[in-house]
């Protein structure tokens, strides 16, 4: 495994042992730009595989890409693509296929004899629940019990999908690496982002299969208005930037390109439908450096690798955590020319509907606005706050300026539980960004998190040993009596302390807790309980990282 990172040898170590462990359907999710196609493409020797290899995509992009990493690794591995006109040979040891070939019928999927494959690969794995995903499923037994082979699935998902229902067909998460992490430990560029708002609605835009209709959300935001806004703010914000621009569809795209070109800025738009070789040269310019800006939709959000960009402006709003990350993906690939990734992020009005962000790839509070500023020290600014402070509520924080102000202004103070753990607990979980915390002494907490499966993970966290998976629960309510028990069975001592209804916590702070929050120069707002000021007190005097 010599010339693999760090990440990349751990995720091949883990897919290895949880097939020995018995698992059999088992997902790896890691940021794009961070290699998936590496570690597939080393499963030939890593795995010792005796029978044929078999990777799933769906466009040919990811065809080809895969099929040239296979060779990179190993020259003399025969790897061939069945798509369209071009057939796998019977003795190519790795067959790297289009799922619409597959499935659409006929005897393509029959000349592929599912003894003769021992694993299944799909790259892009959060498309794997469609039914011509399931149709090559079935045909190789992989839903089976007692199965032999082994499905693998990759996946830039974050970590909090979109409740795709991928626990239907995968029963593990065997690797998973988010994209702060690796940001963190420079394998990905550092983001910065901003917020440009525009005075449109959504709320008449219908969803259909979890998103917008794209024909009616195209009539709404293709207009000369929000679309010269984009040229604005690419102007004021991310000026000489290389920038990819998402659009809704072609139109939308065409007419984002022309406001670019009018304001002098040179810009091309690109869409799946444009001629092969027009396609390639004007993504060949972009690469060089002749085009700075290029507008697409529907095209450029999986397969597309150019690290030189430097610039992602989401002028096509979404509701999918997805696809939301699959744009920003195709900035984060470092370069030598490139200091950092700039998102500009278009915000149209909506009551209706959750749409994700930064916030939804990173632990910020949904509307902030960052203001150019570096998503991940932000949040790591909240995430102290949420610990040594966590009575401030994320929620009110908007801008980077209310991190400095919310630990002396009262209005940033909230003592009532979650809605969403009304009636379910008796103690005092807090909301944090991406879940529900419940802080212990001496530095622990509990964490409750939603996870890839659609379930949610119970996590003890500590100064010393940081994040440690204890159980997994299918609802939030389950997953917050687990936590609760394991307090109540193994942490008595912080069990009184944590419980909401205790007598005393009514009472009115004593004096010598109104000065210990004196020294530590936190305010005590009118209505402060005892209560209140002991876990104050508790957090503050505790937390070694305070």
């Amino acid at each position: 495994m010599l010339g693999l990172r760090s990440y990349q040898r751990d995720a091949l170590v883990r897919v290895r042992e949880a097939y020995k462990a018995g698992k059999r359907r088992v997902i790896v999710s890691l940021p794009t730009g961070t290699g998936k196609t590496v570690v597939f493409a080393h499963f030939p020797s890593v795995l010792k595989m005796k029978k044929r290899l078999l990777v799933l995509a769906h466009r040919e992009e990811l065809l080809q890409q895969a099929h040239d990493k296979f060779r990179a690794i190993d020259p003399e591995l025969k790897v061939e693509i069945e798509q369209a006109g071009t057939r796998a040979s019977a003795d190519a040891k790795v067959v790297v296929a289009s799922v619409p070939t597959l499935a659409r019928g006929g005897t393509r999927l029959a000349q592929l004899p599912p003894d003769d494959f021992s694993i299944i690969v799909v790259d892009e794995a959060h498309h794997a629940v469609a039914p011509s995903y399931r149709r090559i499923f079935d045909h190789f037994g992989l839903l089976d019990p007692g199965t032999v082979r082994y499905l693998v699935g990759f996946t830039a998902t974050p970590r909090r999908g979109d409740n795709q229902g991928l626990g239907e067909v995968f029963e593990e998460v065997c690797y998973a690496r988010d994209l702060r992490e690796m940001i963190a430990e420079g394998y990905l560029s550092r983001i910065r982002g901003w917020r440009v708002d525009t005075d449109l609605s959504l709320d008449g835009v219908k969803v259909q299969h979890g998103d917008f209709v794209e024909s009616q959300l195209a009539r709404v935001v293709n207009t000369p208005a929000r679309n010269n806004l984009l040229v604005t703010a690419y102007r004021e914000l991310a000026d000489g930037r290389r920038a990819i621009v998402f659009c809704v569809d072609v139109a939308h795209a065409q007419n984002v390109h022309r406001a670019f070109s009018q304001a002098g800025i040179r810009s091309a738009a690109v869409w799946g439908e444009l001629p092969k070789d027009e396609r390639r040269a004007t993504l060949a310019a972009f690469s060089s450096g002749e085009i700075d800006v290029v507008t697409n939709c529907n095209l450029l959000t999986e397969g597309f690798d150019e690290p030189r960009v430097d610039c992602v402006m989401m002028a096509r709003p979404t509701r999918s955590k997805l696809l939301y990350a699959q744009m920003v993906g195709r900035g984060t690939r470092r370069h030598p020319d490139k200091a950092d990734l700039m998102v500009i992020d278009v915000a149209d009005n909506s009551r209706m509907h959750q749409l994700p962000g930064l916030h939804s790839l990173f632990n910020l509070p949904t509307n902030i606005d960052l203001r150019g500023s570096d998503v991940l020290e932000i949040e790591f600014a909240i995430e102290r706050m949420n610990r040594t402070q966590p009575w401030i509520d994320p929620s009110r924080i908007h801008s980077p300026q209310d991190i400095k102000l919310a630990a002396e202004q009262i209005e940033f103070f909230n003592f009532d539980p979650p809605p969403a753990l009304a009636g379910c607990t008796e103690n005092i979980w807090y909301a944090v960004p991406g879940g529900y915390r419940l802080s212990l002494v001496e530095g622990e907490s509990l964490l409750v998190e939603p996870n890839l499966l659609d379930s949610w993970d119970i996590a003890r966290v500590t100064p010393d040993d940081g994040r440690t998976v204890l159980n997994r629960a299918e609802s939030l309510t389950s997953a917050i009596s687990i936590a609760d028990r394991f307090v109540s069975q193994y942490r008595p001592d912080a069990a009184r302390l944590i419980e909401r209804s205790a007598p005393w916590r009514a009472e009115p702070p004593t004096d010598k807790q109104k000065e210990v929050l004196a020294r530590h120069r936190i305010p005590i707002p009118a209505g402060l309980t005892r209560g209140q000021a002991s876990q104050m007190i508790s957090l503050v005097v505790t937390s070694p990282r305070r």
